[in-house]
């Protein structure tokens, strides 16, 4: 494998960063973000060379590592799959694939693309997991005007994030992932589920994932999924916070019995802990981004994540198979489970997602010339294809296409159960967006 970008020795403060990266100030500072990526020459047309050089990006070491666990074992599967190469009007053109860890830092990943970009000239982007890592490479290939395919951020976060709006799209990057109406969706099913008094605490923080949930436009209380709850918010706190007593004596004050939000899983950890502690139990814990993985729920002490629920993105339960290498995605997480790269290690949802981005790679390079970075673009945007992970269309228009650049990919409603041996499975409760995936158990009170 390719690694020589190095991480840098010094890491940024982690708050400084994470408040750089928060929706409001995203948004307003999006110009100078995307103009201090440099000016290239944008779609600078055919170049020569018999060989497709394809840019892959992600968090595989620092606080989102979780999320490229099964890079290395997809990566095997992808360089084998386009061994042979890639066909293009009759030319045979050769693959390349340089992978590289960002540490989960910004800056790290925005070197990277420089590196890849200028240096390597790489010819499709593909970048995953969270804004720290996204954002910096899919400014940096917009202002290059370098195809960018991006996922696993919540698409609200990845456009107006990055300053789009639905008169600003983008012309190179394109993303799919799900959207907060999918939260919405999944997450309040699972609280009609329980009796309830409908109070519904919110663990939102000062990131850009907690900026697009609190957002009052396109935010989560936004949404008409959510109608007769009543919303008790403290306020933003930051990423890191070591004392939630403030947070959690507000929620017991307002008898909060439903919980959400979208904190990292550390901060969770925390304040689960800490909640238990101080005695405040709420019926139903629907939480994203720091449940999404076995590890970081069977890391929380005393079984406090038995019962947790989640809205789930992709599951080895789903009736969808790889387009790459025909996989259903049952054998897909199976296999990588029995793979050395796995290295004892179960599956987890980032295995569907990261997979499919080369699933797409191979379609999109199969029908636009490669050396032609804005006929690859447009290609991107005329994608409709099945994959692993399900439908992904950027083409259907409606709420399939909430902006010009985001394919938004639903999810269902899911409960960690601790099994006999002490590990968790992930059971599907409701299949609303999804229903082809079949409910696997009856959601149970904590």
């Amino acid at each position: 494998m390719d690694h020589s970008a190095q991480q840098p020795k010094n890491q940024p403060n982690r708050r400084t960063v994470l408040r750089a990266l928060g929706i409001g100030a995203a948004t307003a500072g999006a110009a100078p973000l995307i103009a201090a990526c440099g000016g290239g020459l944008k779609g600078s047309g055919s170049s020569s060379g018999d060989v497709i050089k394809i840019g892959y990006v992600s968090p595989r070491t620092g606080a989102y590592a979780a999320f490229a666990e099964s890079d290395e074992y997809i990566l095997k599967q992808a360089r084998a799959a386009f061994a042979k190469g890639i066909k293009y009007a009759g030319k045979t053109y050769k693959v390349q694939i340089l992978d590289r860890d960002t540490g989960s830092d910004p800056q790290q990943a925005a070197t990277i693309a420089n590196e890849l970009i200028s240096q390597q000239g790489v010819d499709l982007m593909l970048v995953t997991s969270t804004p720290e890592t996204v954002h910096p490479v899919a400014n940096k290939c917009e202002s290059e005007g370098v195809p960018c395919i991006s996922t696993i951020e919540p698409w609200q976060a990845y456009f107006f994030g990055r300053g789009g709006t639905p008169q600003k799209t983008f012309t190179y990057t394109y993303h799919f992932f799900d959207g907060i109406e999918h939260v919405v969706a999944g997450e309040s099913d699972i609280w009609r589920m329980f009796d309830t008094n409908k109070k519904v605490g919110v663990l939102w923080p000062n990131d850009a994932d907690g900026g697009a949930f609190r957002d009052k436009k396109t935010g989560f209380r936004a949404h008409a999924g959510v109608k007769g709850f009543t919303f008790v918010d403290p306020g933003a706190y930051e990423n890191g916070t070591k004392d939630f007593s403030s947070i959690i004596a507000t929620f017991k004050k307002e008898g909060v019995q439903i919980l959400a939000g979208v904190p990292t899983p550390p901060d969770f950890a925390t304040f689960w802990t800490q909640a238990a502690q101080q005695g405040f139990k709420p019926k139903v814990v629907t939480i994203a981004k720091a449940i999404l993985f076995e590890s970081s729920v069977a890391s929380l002490p005393n079984g406090l994540g038995d019962g947790l629920c989640t809205e789930s993105w992709w599951l080895p339960q789903f009736p969808f198979s790889s387009s790459l290498t025909g996989q259903t995605s049952q054998q897909l997480a199976d296999d990588y489970g029995k793979s050395a790269q796995a290295k004892g290690r179960r599956w987890n949802q980032a295995l569907g997602f990261n997979h499919a981005l080369f699933e797409i790679a191979g379609d999109v390079l199969r029908h636009a010339n490669p050396k032609d970075k804005k006929a690859v673009a447009t290609r991107i945007g005329k994608t409709s294809m099945d994959t692993v992970i399900g439908r992904v269309d950027w083409t259907a228009g409606g709420a399939a296409n909430p902006v010009k650049n985001v394919a938004a990919i639903p999810v269902v409603s899911t409960q960690w159960v601790k099994g006999s041996g002490g590990a968790y499975d992930l059971k599907i409760i409701g299949n609303t967006l999804i229903p082809e995936a079949k409910i696997d158990m009856k959601a149970r009170e904590l």
